[in-house]
């Protein structure tokens, strides 16, 4: 074979670039006829949840944590916050913002061990199951006042092995038929055998048109059955009527004088309960012993929640991959907790995927 007969033929410059030009031109027409899909927000976070006092803030519009807020409850650039196992929304209490949230329950009718029995594999197929064509017409609500069914007010010492009051847990209290409002909190409980026989209170009254009192401590004898009290006159000895404004009853309840317009707002644990300047300013007040909650339980271990606890009795959370969807203003999120843990197996570091559908 001659040397010529490796040599490309020659093809004249404007010959090449014509099949050049109509590919570029192919190329453009196919763009304009068929655009690319919008690609829409999506992340992965791990958040430090793990203070028991602070929360850890999310912008699902800007993708990402966020430092936390000077003044949450006047802040809008958070949509989510997240401590412990608690997830809060920024709307209705929590929040001046217009975020709110519904479960779709995916994996509510599971069993305990059901729910110990699913994968991470198994979350992520749930997550990437649920389309736009998922998002319900209504049922999203924002955080509101519900019962405290922890309760938080007392807890199980392990040293001891016994009830133990929780003072940092604390209530602003509107008093019955108008009386003032007042803070609130569980001091001490005083047991015999598994059976409370007394309890101290200790509250803060604020007069209509003044201002919050020292603090002052109240002790309650509950070998009897429940005690009543009126913050302005103690003990109240006879229930009937509008004269109480909280009862505790040696069955570790709480109970609201409802019917006589008492309500609760419960402090946050980053409020100082000496140094709280007002009572009279919570956003609602309601009519038991309350919590703040919405379409995130503030419990673990419920069907809609994101997490189970102990279900093999092990002190763990288990993740239950149930997917929320969050609306933010116009705009429409997936939201599922998929972890408890960081990759070193330390408690209260929720991580979230999340995808804007809308």
């Amino acid at each position: 074979m001659s040397r010529s007969t490796l040599l490309p033929a020659r093809i004249p410059f404007r010959a090449l670039m014509i099949p050049l030009a109509l590919a570029a031109l192919a190329a453009c027409e196919s763009e304009v006829a068929a655009p690319a899909e919008e690609t829409f927000e999506e992340g992965v976070l791990t958040i430090d949840a793990s203070s028991p006092v602070s929360f850890g803030y999310v912008s699902l519009t800007g993708g990402g944590a966020l430092p936390s807020p000077a003044d949450p409850g006047g802040s809008t650039a958070w949509d989510m916050a997240f401590r412990r196992f608690s997830v809060r929304l920024n709307g209705g209490v929590a929040g001046p913002g217009s975020v709110s949230a519904v479960s779709l329950g995916n994996n509510a009718g599971l069993t305990a061990d059901q729910v110990a029995a699913l994968t991470p594999e198994d979350g992520e197929a749930a997550f990437a199951a649920v389309t736009a064509a998922d998002i319900p017409a209504g049922g999203f609500v924002e955080d509101a006042l519900a019962p405290e069914t922890g309760p938080s007010w007392f807890r199980f010492d392990r040293q001891s092995g016994s009830i133990m009051a929780n003072p940092g847990a604390a209530w602003k209290l509107r008093e019955g038929s108008g009386r003032g409002y007042g803070v609130i909190r569980m001091v001490e409980i005083a047991m015999q055998g598994e059976r409370p026989v007394g309890a101290t209170i200790q509250f803060r009254r604020h007069d209509p048109g003044g201002s919050l009192g020292a603090p002052e401590s109240l002790a309650l004898d509950l070998t009897r059955g429940p005690v009543f009290v009126s913050l302005s006159n103690g003990i109240v000895r006879d229930p009937a009527g509008c004269g109480w404004d909280v009862a505790t009853s040696p069955e570790f309840t709480i109970q609201v004088n409802e019917a006589c317009g008492a309500g609760t707002f419960p402090l946050d644990p980053t409020d100082d309960f000496t140094a709280l300047a007002r009572a009279d300013d919570a956003p609602d007040y309601a009519g038991f012993l309350s919590t703040i909650a919405g379409a995130f339980p503030a419990t673990v271990g419920d069907a809609q929640g994101a997490f189970w606890y102990s279900i093999r009795q092990n002190n763990r959370m288990w993740p239950t991959y149930n997917v929320y969807f969050v609306r933010v203003g116009a705009e429409v999120y997936k939201v599922q907790l998929f972890d408890y843990y960081n990759a070193t197996g330390d408690s209260g570091h929720p991580s979230v995927r999340f995808q804007r559908l809308r």
